[in-house]
């Protein structure tokens, strides 16, 4: 994932003509920690700092776990976009008068937004084959102990059941 995340932000850092860009967490608190930038970080960096004040003197609310990519543009002046799956709203006056610099930073938070989303539905997926291939394990061992059945109809629900398990164990790979 971190891969997907340098590879996004190396293509803003080109769009933007080589400027540096940095993916940052809001952590407990308020405070923003770098997660991965397009160069390197000095520790201690002032970026976390300047990016909160950009974002608190625009009046956006830091929640716990968000994540923001930052650009210097010139001097102390910061553009920041949210990563997030959903678009941005509309200008209301419905003519775009954001530059293309913010503009390429939206899209790259898109892009990120969209790779966050489908990594967790994919681990959600996961849980969901790893619970069904438990319950269906249990079932088999289920039937192949149960008294009263015929050895053909044993057959037939341990050959479906496995045929479930393999369709299963397949997801499972392929997620």
């Amino acid at each position: 994932m971190s891969e997907h995340r340098r590879l996004v932000l190396r293509k803003a850092s080109a769009a933007l003509h080589g400027r540096p860009v940095v993916l940052l967490r809001v952590t407990s608190g308020g405070r923003l920690v770098t997660e991965t930038a397009t160069g390197p970080v000095a520790a201690p960096d002032p970026v976390e700092h300047d990016v909160v004040q950009t974002l608190r003197a625009w009046g956006l609310a830091l929640s716990d776990g968000d994540l923001w990519i930052a650009c210097r543009l010139d001097g102390a002046r910061w553009q920041v976009a949210r990563v997030r799956g959903d678009m941005p709203a509309p200008a209301p006056s419905g003519v775009e008068n954001r530059s293309a610099d913010r503009l390429t930073l939206e899209l790259a938070g898109l892009v990120l937004g969209g790779f966050e989303r489908s990594v967790a539905a994919v681990d959600q997926t996961t849980v969901y084959l790893c619970a069904a291939a438990s319950v269906l394990d249990s079932c088999l061992n289920r039937v192949r102990d149960i008294t009263g059945l015929t050895t053909a109809a044993r057959a037939r629900l341990l050959a479906d059941l496995a045929g479930v398990a393999t369709a299963i164990e397949g997801a499972l790979r392929a997620a």
